[in-house]
């Protein structure tokens, strides 16, 4: 099973790729919402991160575009702490966890070993 990132973060993605490197995941990208539906056909993903900071990822919109490419994926969204907008509207639209950007990077190992069940 794979992991999809809706980052656009290069130096972030790297920072990513070596934590998957480490846990035995992979983890693949998409940089629109326009290819979420045919990322998740391909890799049909167990788990999506979003990055919530970035305009191009709307919480509710990109919530619905993934129940409908990937019902069963499990959906975490993160931000800058202090950017508490788009944390609060993930959590209202309905991604299973926010975390600030800190959280998720301490988290992640955890959360990709679950991803390759």
């Amino acid at each position: 099973m794979k992991a999809l990132g809706l980052i656009r973060d290069l130096f972030f993605r790297v920072k990513i790729d070596a934590v998957a490197a480490a846990a035995g995941a992979e983890v693949e990208y998409a940089s629109s919402l326009d290819v979420i539906a045919a990322r998740c056909a391909q890799l049909r993903p167990s788990i999506i991160f979003t990055d919530l900071s970035d305009a191009t990822f709307p919480a509710l919109e990109t919530l619905k575009q993934i129940r409908a490419a990937a019902p069963d994926a499990r959906v975490i969204g993160f931000a800058s702490h202090v950017d508490l907008k788009p944390l609060k509207a993930a959590r209202e639209a309905g991604y299973e966890m926010t975390l600030s950007r800190s959280e998720f990077t301490a988290q992640l190992p955890v959360l990709l070993k679950g991803s390759t069940r």
